[in-house]
């Protein structure tokens, strides 16, 4: 900023420079683990702008969680436990741009739900392209919105083979879950989705357990 005045001698600021300083300081202000992982994949980040952070009112309480755009005409998975008693929701693109969004299906049980916004996206996730056979210790990359971060990128490892838990299989996955993660996409190292973020570990938000990916396929 400059100004024009005979009796200013404040220097011109660029305004590109100042921008980059304050995101710097405000992302410094971040804990470590809170921050994007460093060695993110580049078949990863291609898919940073599919991913949408989700609020629905419910009963006076607003509920925030993550989704994925799977399709070029507005087509949304998530789960579903925070759209339990409403059919709709606003969601908040990579850009900040918001839409209302209409629930099309829910099944609780499996907990994943398909939502879709009035939008064609330039980027989204294509299903076809998943897998859904995991090794024991394989490295994975789960992208969603935490309460009030943002779109964030976590990394972990599958702890061990799928687990039950009401009927339904689940992988245990050792990575941060914080609140407003679930619905969150994750991925392997080449970008392929693999599952769904479903919630972390009673009392420990450092395990989490994850949708198969053969079980988003059958929902």
């Amino acid at each position: 900023l400059h100004v024009d005045s005979e009796d200013s001698q404040s220097p011109a600021v660029n305004l590109a420079e100042l921008e980059q300083y304050i995101l710097s300081y405000l992302n410094s202000l971040k804990p470590e683990s809170d921050r994007p992982q460093p060695d993110m994949p580049a078949p990863v980040k291609a898919q940073l702008e599919a991913v949408i952070c989700i609020r629905a009112e419910q009963e006076h309480e607003s509920d925030q969680f993550s989704g994925f755009m799977v399709d070029g005409q507005g087509l949304i998975l998530s789960t579903a436990h925070g759209l339990k008693k409403t059919r709709e929701a606003v969601v908040t693109l990579f850009d900040g741009r918001q839409y209302q969004a209409r629930l099309l299906k829910k099944d609780l049980a499996r907990d994943l739900a398909l939502l879709r916004i009035d939008f064609q996206p330039a980027v989204f996730i294509p299903l076809s392209e998943g897998r859904n056979i995991l090794k024991i210790g394989e490295k994975l990359y789960a992208v969603g919105c935490p309460l009030n971060e943002g779109v964030t990128v976590y990394s972990g490892t599958i702890a061990g083979p799928p687990r039950r838990a009401n009927n339904q299989p689940l992988w245990q996955i050792d990575m941060p879950i914080r609140p407003g993660s679930s619905g969150s996409p994750v991925f392997d190292a080449q970008g392929k989705v693999v599952a769904v973020v479903k919630g972390k570990f009673r009392g420990d938000e450092k395990v989490g357990f994850l949708i198969p990916f053969e079980i988003i396929i059958d929902f």
